[in-house]
């Protein structure tokens, strides 16, 4: 009796748990079949966001080196609070359930996505990835874990919103949390914030701000993140759209992240000069664009100058040949070669999911590393050249739709792109690390971004023109008939506002 009482207890605690797990299922797609895609994706960025900020603001860490008392691991940084697990296994479940109804309306539309290759080669990315790190490397591994994130995606990539704009508030409203809980931080519980000493670029500051984040290099990313969001679609109200562009700011100085310094001018060259000089006015003045374009030219040509001179008077090349951390990129060429190394062991798959984990720690006494701290180099140490190859596929889908939607969505999906890619050279931001980063968070917002660009139906900039000249000539004492006899008589573009389109 004992002996089936023994057996039967697990057992009736395996079907309790699977029949709850269904009825949960089934009362979280009752709930959200008469929510709209946007409130899907809302809801999405505030989970992703504030579990991501959670997980810091809960855990125990010191950051004043005079004050530590051991050496804190990656896992501390990583794992957070106990409850991220809750939160991960709902977003999973939500992600399985928008899957599930979205391949089914996927297969009611006649018309092919502008935006599945994304899904595909995403896909190809991180469960190739998977495969090889379980199947094909040097030390085989899986984790349930690995594949969180590219089931998330999966279901951000079924959502179809008719407008972005809920999406980018809500990613302003968490972002604007971080912001003001990191400054604030700065007097409440300064030793949680502040890596102290760590002697940075501005002088007379001897510390960086990690904020409500695990890394510097994660706060600074996110900091330049508002302020493109404010540039690309400002807050109704005035002063929330001056409380997020000035904590931002302060964040962004303060974090002295150099590689996200180094963005700005990248975007400046490779976005807003673009724009800046492909911008026409609808009466088609080329005097008045001739003069623009000319005044854009010498601002630049103005801003590299003093770039120049201001480095010439602080001497920065000598200072960077004194600099041994900014040569060695803050010791990550160490951490590099030792991954390479282990790379070359096995060139096609790579050394696996483990290049990082707990025993290379205690190898080579860096508790402090759980990465590679470049994509590149990261990859190919978990899946060879075979993985780096699914990575470079990924990118160039993301870099093609940023360049063919790049009017459409004013460059905003390229900027997304560069500042992931920047992110790129000196961590790791597209491995699997887990929902509940802010690397997730960006990630995610991307894809939104890439997505609902690639399916909404693209004009040329001619045709646009073309149909305000229509609309200025059509003033509103005109009669309706009048306007559209005129329309049809006179206008032949395909675009026009007043004929629909067949």
């Amino acid at each position: 009796m004992g002996s089936l009482l023994a057996y039967a207890i697990p057992a009736f605690i395996i079907v309790a748990f699977a029949l709850g797990l269904a009825f949960a299922c089934f009362v979280q797609y009752r709930l959200t079949s008469a929510a709209s895609p946007e409130l899907r994706l809302v809801v999405l960025m505030l989970v992703v966001g504030i579990g991501a900020l959670l997980s810091v603001a809960l855990m125990s860490r010191e950051l004043d080196d005079s004050k530590v008392t051991g050496a804190p691991t990656y896992a501390d940084v990583v794992d957070g609070f106990a409850a991220s697990r809750w939160i991960s296994l709902f977003l999973i479940v939500a992600s399985f359930i928008e899957i599930a109804r979205g391949w089914i309306e996927e297969r009611r539309r006649a018309l092919p996505d502008p935006a599945q290759p994304l899904l595909f080669t995403m896909l190809a990315y991180y469960v190739g990835t998977v495969l090889i790190q379980a199947v094909a490397s040097d030390v085989p591994d899986f984790s349930a874990r690995s594949l969180y994130v590219p089931v998330v995606l999966a279901a951000i990539y079924y959502q179809r919103p008719v407008s972005i704009d809920p999406i980018i508030g809500a990613a302003r409203l968490v972002i604007l949390t971080l912001m003001l809980g990191s400054l604030a931080c700065i007097w409440l519980r300064p030793d949680f914030v502040i890596h102290r000493p760590e002697p940075g670029i501005i002088p007379g500051i001897d510390w960086r701000l990690f904020g409500l984040t695990p890394h510097a290099n994660a706060l600074g990313p996110i900091a330049l993140l508002a302020i493109l969001i404010e540039l690309h679609s400002p807050a109704r109200w005035k002063t929330l759209r001056w409380l997020a562009l000035l904590s931002a700011m302060a964040v962004l100085v303060l974090a002295q992240s150099k590689t996200t310094w180094v963005t700005m001018p990248l975007m400046l060259l490779f976005v807003w000069l673009p724009l800046r000089l492909a911008r026409e006015p609808a009466d088609a003045d080329a005097a008045g664009h001739f003069r623009r374009t000319v005044l854009t030219l010498i601002g630049l040509i103005v801003v590299l100058v003093l770039t120049a001179a201001a480095a010439a008077a602080f001497d920065v090349a000598g200072y960077l040949e004194h600099r041994v951390d900014l040569v060695t990129l803050t010791g990550r060429t160490q951490i590099w070669d030792i991954t390479l190394r282990a790379w070359r062991e096995n060139v096609l798959f790579g050394y696996g999911a483990g290049i990082w984990g707990p025993e290379r720690q205690m190898e080579f006494q860096m508790f402090y590393v759980g990465q590679a701290h470049n994509q590149v180099v990261q990859t190919l140490g978990e899946a060879g050249l075979v993985g780096l190859a699914l990575l470079l596929v990924y990118l160039f889908a993301l870099l093609l739709a940023a360049l063919r939607n790049f009017a459409a969505s004013r460059g905003f999906v390229l900027m997304l792109l560069m500042l992931m890619l920047v992110r790129c050279v000196t961590e790791a931001p597209m491995r699997s690390e887990g929902i509940l980063s802010w690397s997730t968070f960006l990630h995610a917002l991307l894809l939104v971004m890439a997505c609902h660009y690639a399916r909404e139906p693209r004009r040329s900039p001619v045709a646009d023109r073309v149909a305000a000249v229509h609309a200025a000539r059509a003033g509103a004492r005109q009669r309706p008939d009048r306007r559209l006899d005129e329309c049809r008589g006179g206008c032949a573009s395909h675009a026009c506002y007043h004929v629909p389109l067949r």
